[in-house]
């Protein structure tokens, strides 16, 4: 069937000749610059090298504060600790009138100017694990560097985090066994340095989750016990004062370096040895070929790849988002959420009324009247009212007053009310919130005013203001740019190391109030999601940042392909694997999902939780994203030692483990689709996944592969059903499964077949089927681990793309100062799934690729002006620029691949 909604495309058959710019663009635009000290971690910046971390502030004392985080620091119960935290004291302390603070995105830099002239520079060595402190004034001073412990003494953690090796919501408390934290050690014998280390002396979770799960049989090395880690300070003429506190002797200027160090397994003499030959090794280097080397590396990182977007400036940024969406009361766009109690007098008036008008109209409620509301967002004043009278039932629970937003979305304006008596008012990415404010069975007046001058918001109960918020109304392409550009700067900062990037949180956690384990605490614990940890790696492909693809790579194929081959033997006996949603780091399940009861005791051998009971969309993702690096760099290596391998046991677990029918058509059943259905034939996720990917290893030059596997790949493709459709008024969608049930999680498993798979795409004839799926999804939402704005872009919707994506940009943590700390969202802060969304998607509006072909600006708004470098596949390069509605520059690199670029309009 033909679809009228396909947009125009135009090959790009024709050589421009208009010049580039000498230079690429800088990141310098979006560095952070505040001008007063923090009160405390909250107020933290993101240094790093891609291994190793530092989250720093300047205390309102003057002081340096900083913790330091390592992507392998894992402690004995396997939870990812900090290294230690660190502070600089200057005497006599430095002015802090006037002040400058200013994250440099150009060289990695933390650079401070205090107000009598004196200079602080922090940056985490690109090429070493090596912290500096660079420090130089008119005076005469001395710097003392303490150490500032937290794990002195054995700590029993009184709660524990899903996926924390103790976790067992059987139990008390949910813990199977205690957790106890063991202190770190301070160095002993040292002259002129200070440091400490912690080592594991025990192991807590690898055995017992192999013995529960049977996988003692398979050989490997503890991955916790007598791993040891930690960091010792150097100065130049540093006096050691005690065992935490060096000082580098008055002088004008100071430079004290943190080296810092991991090895497993190791004693602590073998790790005392490997320190100071590290530090010997370090001192052979000039500071200055250091600092040359650390700024080297980021001016390559930042030239590799870039999008700096603009915009008509003289078009402010709505505080309400405009849509085409009607203005409802009492209920939500798809007709549910409803209200349950009386609303009388919704109006929505220009201007906004003053505290004085609003509590005359809140005096009494006047005779019925219609109400006045404009027919759809578009319609809305910049300066507005919004009011109404409701009148809850007995018992307020939830229920939307006046609704004018997409559920879940940040496109529009929400008025409701929520459990706890609470009132809410939602304005694009701002909440204005009141608990315990709402009185049952009584007639109340309800207002929100919108003050777009001032870019404000109050929101008003019985003509009393409850709650105000100052919303940023700055250039949305500003806002967008800065985002994406500090999300490639964290996301660099931590994506070099031993392992993976741990999506809640990173390496850049601090401290939660009321929570345990100071700044190694974070929710959600130490385990590895896959549909988590995947997300901030989909846009590294695009941005040219490969190398930081290999912890991924060498975790989940490396590491574990081999153990998951023995699990799926042991288990089944059959070739093959199966990737498991939730796993520590070394492979097992989590004891809390799979359950405590070992498998030599149940029938089954899968996990016992059916939130990933039969989730395997792991598998053939994994192999997808790795063909996406292959095409991009051409690795023969990646495709013969890695992705031929996967592949094969990936298919061939599915082969095996599922039957035909009498048509010959393979039938996934018991399976699920995500967390959220759990009753499935024929999973959306893994079926789109499988048919994708053998069309991919099909394509690949049959020099590459063999005839057999070829032969396998097509016969097994031959057997996959079709994508499961379901009616929707209007017609056809896509569906979560060909047949499904029991919801229990708030994904769009359906949606799968558009991103990250691609089989239904804005080019495509069956777009329809996305945009109904899309249309009629079942949640919503732009933060965290959802991906709406990503289906948007891969279906063409510029308008709904850019709402959203813009939306995420400007919803971070509203308790963390750094504007690119997401969170927490589903996750933990910083939300690295929040962030890994917003750079693909912002990516995909600007290009898509699809086998050879490249789209240039397949959902872009039309007044958003953008410069770029992206990479594509096949080596292949572009930088141009797109302004006043067509491309002005563009330049392919190589140049052969020019004809297989297509303007999409």
């Amino acid at each position: 069937m033909k679809n009228s909604l396909l947009p125009k495309i135009l090959c790009l058959g024709f050589a421009l000749t208009a010049v580039l710019p000498a230079q690429p663009i800088t990141p310098a635009p979006y560095h952070v610059v505040w001008d007063s000290p923090s009160k405390d971690h909250c107020g933290s910046m993101p240094l790093g090298n891609g291994d190793l971390s530092t989250n720093a502030w300047i205390a309102p004392s003057g002081e340096l504060v900083f913790y330091i985080g390592k992507t392998d620091s894992w402690g004995d119960n396997a939870r990812l600790l900090k290294i230690g935290k660190i502070r600089v004291a200057l005497d006599p302390a430095p002015a802090i009138t006037p002040f400058r603070q200013e994250l440099s995105l150009t060289d990695g830099t933390l650079k401070v100017r205090y107000g009598d002239g004196t200079t602080l520079l922090l940056w985490v060595d690109a090429n070493r694990p090596l912290v500096h402190v660079d420090i130089a004034g008119t005076r005469p001073v001395t710097a003392t560097a303490t150490v500032e412990l937290w794990r002195t003494s054995p700590t029993h953690l009184d709660s524990i985090e899903c996926s924390d090796v103790m976790t067992d919501r059987s139990k008390p408390k949910t813990m199977h066994g205690p957790t106890i934290v063991e202190p770190d050690t301070l160095l002993t014998g040292l002259t002129g340095r200070v440091g400490w280390y912690h080592h594991n002396t025990k192991s807590v979770g690898p055995a017992q989750h192999a013995e529960t799960q049977g996988t003692t049989g398979y050989q490997r090395v503890d991955p916790l016990l007598h791993r040891t880690f930690g960091a010792v300070i150097t100065a130049d003429h540093g006096k050691r004062l005690d065992a935490t506190r060096l000082q580098s002797t008055a002088a004008t200027s100071h430079h004290l370096a943190v080296h810092v160090l991991t090895q497993h397994p190791a004693t602590p003499d073998v790790w005392r040895k490997a320190m100071d030959n590290l530090i010997t090794a370090t001192a052979k280097t000039p500071l200055a070929e250091q600092r040359q080397a650390h700024e080297t590396w980021w001016r390559n990182f930042w030239n590799r790849s870039w999008i700096h977007i603009t915009a008509d400036k003289s078009t402010p940024s709505p505080v309400i988002p405009p849509n085409n969406l009607a203005v409802l009361t009492g209920k939500d766009q798809a007709g549910q959420n409803r209200f349950g109690g009386e609303i009388s007098h919704a109006a929505i008036t220009k201007g906004a009324l003053s505290a004085a008008e609003i509590a005359i109209r809140a005096a009494k409620r006047p005779a019925a009247a219609a109400p006045t509301l404009p027919a759809n967002g578009k319609a809305l004043p910049a300066d507005l009212t919004i009011s109404a009278w409701i009148h809850p039932g007995q018992t307020p629970t939830s229920g939307r007053i006046i609704d004018n937003i997409s559920p879940g979305g940040a496109n529009g304006f929400l008025l409701d009310i929520l459990p706890g008596n609470q009132l809410r008012f939602i304005a694009g990415s701002t909440v204005l919130t009141k608990p315990g404010i709402l009185v049952a069975d009584q007639w109340q007046h309800l207002a929100v005013t919108v003050d777009a001058a001032q870019g404000s918001l109050r929101l008003y109960h019985n003509g009393r203001q409850v709650a105000e918020s100052t919303v940023a109304t700055g250039d949305d392409t500003f806002v967008l740019s800065q985002a994406y550009a500090l999300q490639r700067f964290i996301t660099a900062c931590a994506g070099r190391g031993s392992f993976p990037i741990k999506f809640n949180g990173s390496i850049f956690t601090v401290p939660n109030a009321g929570s345990p384990g100071d700044g190694d605490y974070r929710r959600w614990g130490p385990g590895y999601w896959w549909q988590n940890t995947r997300l901030p790696y989909l846009s590294l492909c695009t941005s040219g940042d490969f190398e930081m693809l290999e912890p991924l790579f060498r975790m989940y194929v490396d590491e574990l392909l081999p153990f998951n081959q023995y699990r799926t033997k042991q288990y089944f006996g059959f070739e093959g694997a199966y990737f498991a949603e939730c796993i520590h780091f070394w492979g097992d399940v989590f004891n809390e999902t799979y359950g405590w009861t070992p498998v030599a005791e149940r029938k089954d051998p899968l996990q016992e939780s059916g939130y990933h009971k039969w989730e395997w969309v792991a598998g053939p993702e994994l192999v997808w994203m790795m063909l996406d690096a292959y095409d991009h760099t051409g690795d023969e290596k990646l495709l013969t030692q890695r992705i031929l391998p996967t592949a094969d046991a990936v298919i061939r677990f599915f082969d095996n483990y599922y039957q035909t029918n009498a048509h010959g058509e393979l039938v996934m059943h018991p399976a699920q689709a995500l967390e959220t259905w759990w009753d499935c034939t024929n999973p959306m996720p893994e079926l789109a996944g499988l048919k994708a990917l053998t069309t991919r290893l099909l394509a690949l030059p049959e020099t590459t592969t063999t005839p057999e596997a070829r032969a396998y790949w097509q016969s097994f493709a031959a057997k996959l059903a079709p994508l499961p459709t379901r009616d929707v008024p209007g017609g056809k969608a896509l569906a979560p499964a060909t047949k499904f049930a029991a919801k229990r999680n708030s994904e769009n498993p359906e949606l799968y077949a558009v991103f990250p798979f691609r089989l239904c795409s804005f080019e495509k004839d069956n777009r329809d089927l996305g945009i109904q799926a899309l249309k009629h999804r079942w949640d919503r939402g732009n933060f965290g681990w959802r991906q709406d704005d990503l289906f948007m872009a891969y279906l063409g919707l510029a308008d709904e793309a850019r709402q959203l994506v813009v939306g995420r940009a400007r919803n971070h943590d509203k308790n963390s100062r750094f504007p690119a700390f997401w969170g927490p969202n589903y996750d933990w802060v910083p939300d690295q799934d929040h962030g890994g969304v917003l750079m693909k998607a912002v990516q995909s509006m600007l290009m898509q690729t699809e086998g050879r072909t490249i789209y240039l600006l397949p959902a872009w708004p039309k007044e958003w002006d953008v410069s770029f470098k992206l990479h594509a596949p096949y080596q292949t390069t572009l930088e141009g620029v797109w302004r006043d509605g067509r491309i002005q520059q563009l330049k392919v690199t190589p140049e052969s691949r020019q004809q297989d670029v297509q303007i999409i309009e």
